[in-house]
């Protein structure tokens, strides 16, 4: 792999430096301040490492009665572990049957080429009942529109949404929320309610438990929203009362839990839930919620690294990225032990990764993750297992990062040199948006860095003071590794 070499000694060079108040390519690492280097300040877009942005906005303290006690008896899911947004969704009687349905994201870029949507959910037999299906397919396939505004996690350049179907030879869309809520009125089911409910992404469907249940006026949905991966995150519980005439209530607020400000190390796979926070897991101290928490990152990197290894295989990519995948999968299972065997040490329970249902991913959308939680949050996630090695205060933890620390540089290689395969193989317009992740990635976790982490997190586990985070990560940047691949 054609980038470990060069990590391999710029990451634990840089993590000496600045523990000695050194400087990288002009950085004071001293004060994270630039003196002609590159620097990756420039202001925050979200509060988060890579899954910031959203958040409900609002307060977090429950404005009624505990979600715990409503008799809800539906599953918007179907017992399926992820939610499929137009399954069961019954659009507004026509004189004409709506065939098939399809939910389109578009990512806008100024200027850019029209790009190939993506499809979120659809349903139905596209063109059934058309005269001339051939020509109707095509049709849907031309088919391009504007639509409303969705929220992303913040590794995503921005996108919009719209609904188009096939109606006879036909084809009717949805461009905005207002005919979104036409096209299915009035709300007949707890499914229609979902999609008014969940159509920006804000606000999403937890499968896995009743979540819906009728009412005098129409349809209850209990939903989650916001993330724990950075400073002023939270995830919060909503209860959303949808009127038959589509009308849309905030019945109740309840935080479920406060995010991380620490949030920054490691590869978060798609499809990986949050924790529960669970009443011991609350009363644990930092060490013990700390290391729990990274055993079950840990254990979910080897779901990732096993993804990666599918999808780089099934693109035909070189034989030595798909073993550096595999290898890198064994490495997540060793790395699952040891910050595990730690958490028990200091009294946590590990969890087992829970994993929602993924979909296949275009050779782009692969190219966004790994630019993004791969050369931004592991790369800088690896500088930091190498800090650690040299700070821990405690003798087994420092002996225990110093091997992860090693294991995840590989790691971090594997990911510059996807990029170094994959990117060139994208559009223009494709390398630019991955460009522009990459570059947002910076910009939040810098942000997410300024807050103070627990004094024995620092004392014991080595974790680097807020000073300290930001002047790694303004040296990292410094050494233009964290350019475009």
């Amino acid at each position: 792999m054609r980038h470990h070499s060069r990590l391999s000694l710029l990451l634990p060079m840089i993590a000496g430096l600045v523990a000695c108040g050194g400087s990288v390519a002009g950085v004071d690492v001293t004060s994270g301040s630039s003196s002609g280097g590159s620097s990756s300040s420039g202001g925050s877009s979200g509060g988060g490492s890579s899954s910031g942005g959203t958040s409900s906005g609002g307060s977090t303290s429950s404005s009624g009665g505990s979600s715990g006690t409503i008799p809800y008896d539906l599953d918007l899911c179907n017992g399926a572990t992820s939610y499929d947004a137009l399954a069961g969704v019954t659009p507004a009687p026509g004189t004409v049957p709506v065939d098939y349905m399809e939910l389109r994201d578009e990512y806008t870029y100024p200027g850019g080429p029209v790009q190939p949507p993506i499809v979120v959910a659809k349903s139905g037999t596209p063109c059934a009942s058309a005269s001339d299906k051939p020509a109707c397919q095509a049709a849907l396939a031309d088919a391009r529109s504007a639509g409303w505004p969705v929220e992303n996690a913040g590794m995503e350049m921005a996108r919009t949404r719209y609904l188009v179907a096939t109606v006879g030879d036909n084809l009717e869309f949805a461009t905005s929320l207002e005919d979104l809520k036409a096209f299915i009125a009035p709300v007949e089911t707890a499914k229609d309610a979902a999609l008014l409910v969940t159509a920006t992404g804000k606000y999403r469907v937890v499968c896995g438990q009743p979540n819906a249940r009728k009412t005098a006026t129409g349809w209850e949905i209990r939903t989650e929203t916001g993330h724990t991966c950075g400073k002023g995150t939270h995830l919060d519980e909503v209860v959303l009362e949808v009127t038959s005439s589509g009308e849309q209530y905030t019945k109740s607020t309840t935080l479920l839990k406060d995010g991380d400000p620490n949030c920054a190390i490691g590869r978060r796979p798609v499809g990986l839930r949050e924790r529960a926070l669970d009443a011991d897991r609350a009363r644990q101290d930092a060490l013990a919620r700390f290391f729990g928490d990274a055993a079950y990152l840990e254990a979910a990197s080897v779901f990732a690294f096993e993804r990666l290894e599918e999808e780089l295989a099934r693109l035909g990519a070189p034989a030595d990225l798909i073993e550096a995948a595999r290898t890198s999968r064994d490495d997540e299972v060793r790395h699952a032990r040891m910050t595990g065997s730690l958490a028990r040490r200091f009294g946590a329970t590990v969890a087992e990764p829970a994993m929602g249902e993924t979909k296949e991913r275009t050779p782009f959308e692969i190219a966004l993750e790994n630019a993004v939680e791969g050369c931004v949050r592991e790369t800088y996630g690896a500088l930091v297992a190498h800090w650690q090695a040299r700070n821990a205060g405690d003798r087994p933890i420092a002996c225990i990062m110093q091997a992860i620390a090693e294991d995840e540089t590989r790691h971090a290689a594997l990911a510059w040199d996807v990029a170094a395969w994959l990117e060139p193989q994208l559009s223009p317009f494709e390398r630019r948006a991955v460009n522009e992740a990459r570059e947002r990635a910076k910009r939040e976790l810098r942000a997410a860095l300024a807050a103070e982490v627990d004094a024995d997190l620092v004392a014991l586990a080595g974790m680097p003071r807020a000073v300290d985070a930001i002047a790694l990560l303004d040296a990292l940047d410094a050494s233009h590794l964290c350019a475009a691949a």
